[in-house]
């Protein structure tokens, strides 16, 4: 089962995203600042991480450019009412896949979900050639 990560911390958020992608079959948790989820990827593996841009303490920025140093490949989705030009380009440095804004409608973040998964299915596939040839 695919497992998704989300990174909130505006609890009636965090609950509208888990509810609307548990009825895609993910399996969802939800974590209300960075260093908790961070902490959890320790022990852990997700497919997927959803994190708002703006967050206490490490930003939803800072913890995609961690996830790119350790877990490279690992698929990130940004939540922000702040894309200025110059925090998406800082996003897609960091190896964001995509940069969602806030208010969002569910089925647009649904479908911005399976590409982002597909992507990074596509993306191993295309290393496990690679290695192969």
């Amino acid at each position: 089962m695919t497992h998704i990560l989300i990174i909130e911390d505006e609890p009636s958020t965090a609950w509208a995203l888990a509810e609307g992608l548990s009825d895609d079959g993910f399996s969802i948790d939800t974590f209300s600042s960075a260093e908790e989820a961070w902490a959890w990827l320790q022990h852990d593996e997700c497919d997927l991480v959803i994190s708002d841009l703006r967050l206490p303490g490490m930003s939803g920025l800072d913890f995609a450019r961690k996830l790119g140093r350790s877990r490279r490949g690992l698929p990130v989705i940004i939540l922000t009412a702040y894309g200025s030009p110059e925090t998406l380009r800082a996003l897609a440095a960091a190896g964001v896949f995509e940069c969602f804004p806030k208010p969002f409608a569910m089925d647009a973040l649904r479908h911005a979900v399976h590409r982002s998964l597909q992507r990074a299915a596509d993306r191993r596939d295309v290393r496990s050639h690679r290695k192969a040839a």
